[in-house]
């Protein structure tokens, strides 16, 4: 089998950074309401108190980031510490993500201020949309993401600008109440670090040193939070009341609790620019909630694919998306608008989960003395994992429902996880149970054919194979050359090049590519082979035609994000001197989204090395031209 494993490190510090803000600096656009909600004209005081917190979690992020360099997630991170504490921070992600896409959604539509429907109508309506063209993998969907981040750090930068004059008029009190209850007012409002965990699963794709870059991007995001979220909270806070309650006083604390930021664009800059920002907000909000409908869809099959979770959310579609992990992703996200319609229950449901992900993450780095970290490093990290849990522990405290959420997330995650775990023993005691009932175990697949000790070394620098069952290598008085066949299981173009090795006698090389479109959470996880029924069948037809034919035919499998990419890497270094692509018959629908695999791979192949293009049909298509 093969992976695409050492995914290409093509994210500079300012392509991680837009996209670190589009997880990261989301929660502004709530985060002042509830700020204002909950702590009226002393929300300065808290925001500055958040501050601290987000400038403590992005130092600790840093050090993650340097120490796990592909991939520090919390379910990568954990799993060096306990396989159980990973699944246990991975599930508390999955919560996180869950009402991270319902909460985005939602939102999106009270910064829209539709005078006709509900908003939950229509963010139930746009997890659906996302969830169907997410059935498709789109790759489009990240370039697009960058480009609203930047648009609303641009926007909100001239909202903070047109502000600056008015700062002074800022009506800032002290905090009232006893320590205990500023402590719980402040645990409101840690939703503010949601989207941190971003940048330590995308270490794995950034340039090196891997320390600089995620650096950079933490840092630069950093700033731009901190320093624009206290701002913006001024400009709040000077803002006249019956502004905000419409002429009513009393209201003005929670008349605009889900779309603040628009409502302080429209009073400092005017209503058409709010207009536009609210537009670029609200996408910014549903590209939030993208992310986390593909992120929960990666987490789940990482599971899968470690064997924590039933295989069956492994299963990649024709497309490369996990499809039973895809539905989950969608379905539970609009059931928990269904059941809860109000943004300051979703955020009270939504800081459960991310603080505990992010303290998990922290501890489990900050006591792994077989990672590089000083005593001082060592320290502040396991510091503010005291500081997360005990935020964590409040929440749960002061908000059951919260823990409940949690609770039950865990509770499915871990029966799911115990039963797939254990279930050669759960059906044994099904058939002890039920004599009556025979179920027929299923026989064990039969493996590819074996991949040659050559094919194993020659791509090991860019799709290493997992495992090799061969014990012959290469014939080394080989004639006629090697062939390259990538498909996805087409039997007719697999004959025509079975045929022509034979013509040459070449040694034929048949590698099944599969797409995966899901991103990649932290360390790439090892795809089984045995869960693509495609791929098994197609095998069995290769080693049944293979015999007798006097060719030497080595198979795999191959799972990658960039196919094109993956093709060209067997092709150079496998060194063959004929590539046989089974061209796909698609669109230009599927061009757009999926992009251009053949046209790729016919502007970089090598010269030297021919092309032979044929339909999943089996028909012969023009050769196009190798430049």
């Amino acid at each position: 089998m093969l992976i695409e494993g050492k995914r290409p490190r093509e994210l500079c510090w300012y392509h991680a950074g837009p996209m670190l803000f589009g997880d990261w600096g989301t929660s502004r656009l709530y985060v002042l309401g509830l700020a204002f909600y909950y702590t009226r004209h002393a929300a300065l005081w808290y925001m500055l108190a958040m501050s601290v917190i987000l400038v403590a979690v992005g130092w600790a992020y840093q050090n993650i980031c340097r120490i796990y360099p592909d991939g520090g997630g919390v379910y990568s991170s954990a799993r060096h510490r306990s396989p159980t504490l990973a699944v246990i921070g991975g599930l508390l992600l999955c919560a996180d993500y869950l009402v991270t896409a319902a909460i985005s959604a939602l939102d999106a539509f009270h910064y829209l201020n539709l005078n006709f429907g509900r908003p939950v109508v229509f963010a139930i309506a746009a997890l659906i949309g996302i969830g169907a063209v997410n059935y498709l993998g789109p790759k489009k969907s990240g370039a697009l993401a960058l480009v609203v981040a930047l648009a609303t750090v641009a926007l909100t930068l001239v909202i903070g600008t047109w502000a600056l004059p008015s700062l002074g008029k800022a009506h800032v009190s002290h905090p009232e109440g006893s320590p205990l209850h500023c402590w719980v007012q402040f645990t409101s409002l840690i939703l503010a670090i949601s989207g941190v965990e971003a940048i330590a699963n995308m270490t794995g794709l950034m340039v090196e040193p891997v320390e600089k870059t995620s650096a950079k991007s933490i840092y630069s995001v950093l700033c731009e939070i901190v320093v624009l979220n206290l701002v913006l909270t001024v400009a709040m806070l000077a803002m006249p009341l019956d502004i905000l309650g419409d002429g009513n006083v009393e209201a003005a604390y929670s008349a605009h609790r889900d779309d603040m930021l628009r409502v302080i664009a429209a009073y400092y800059v005017g209503p058409a620019f709010a207009a536009v920002a609210a537009v670029v907000f609200a996408m910014l909000l549903l590209s939030a909630a993208n992310t986390a409908i593909t992120d929960l869809v990666s987490i789940q099959f990482m599971m899968a694919r470690d064997k924590e979770l039933p295989a069956a959310l492994g299963l990649l579609n024709t497309w490369g998306m996990p499809v039973l992990p895809l539905i989950l992703a969608t379905l539970f996200p609009v059931a928990i608008l269904m059941a809860v319609a109000d943004v300051e229950q979703l955020a009270d449901l939504y800081a459960i989960g991310v603080v505990g992900a992010v303290a998990i993450n922290l501890g489990s780095c900050a006591t792994n003395f077989q990672v590089e970290l000083t005593r001082f490093q060592r320290i502040g990290m396991g510091l503010i994992a005291i500081v997360m849990t005990a935020i964590w522990i409040t929440i749960a405290i002061e908000k059951p429902h919260a823990l409940i959420f949690a609770a039950c997330v865990l509770v499915v995650g871990l029966i799911a996880r115990y039963l797939f775990r254990h279930r050669d023993q759960v059906r044994h005691w099904i058939l002890e149970e039920f004599s009556a009932t025979r179920l027929l175990l299923p026989t064990a697949p039969p493996h590819p054919a074996s991949v040659s000790a050559a094919l194993l070394e020659a791509i090991s620098t860019t799709v290493p194979a997992l495992h090799d069952d061969t014990d012959e290598a290469l014939n080394p008085q080989r004639t006629g050359g090697r062939i390259l066949l990538t498909t996805r299981g087409n039997v007719p173009v697999f004959r025509f090049a079975l045929e022509r090795a034979k013509r040459q006698k070449a040694e034929l090389f048949v590698v099944f590519v599969r797409n995966l479109a899901v991103p990649a959470l932290g360390t790439p996880s090892t795809p089984d082979y045995e869960a693509d029924a495609a791929a098994k069948k197609f095998f069995e037809i290769v080693a049944r035609e293979s015999q007798g034919s006097g060719v030497t035919v080595h198979s795999d499998y191959a799972v990658a994000r960039n196919v094109a990419r993956a093709i060209l890497s067997l092709a150079t270094g496998l060194g063959v001197d004929t590539l046989i692509l089974a061209a796909p018959q698609h669109g230009v629908l599927w061009r757009t989204v999926k992009g251009n695999v053949l046209k790729t791979v016919t502007r970089r192949l090598p010269k030297h090395i021919e092309l032979i293009v044929r339909s999943e049909k089996g028909s012969a298509r023009p050769k196009p031209a190798v430049s």
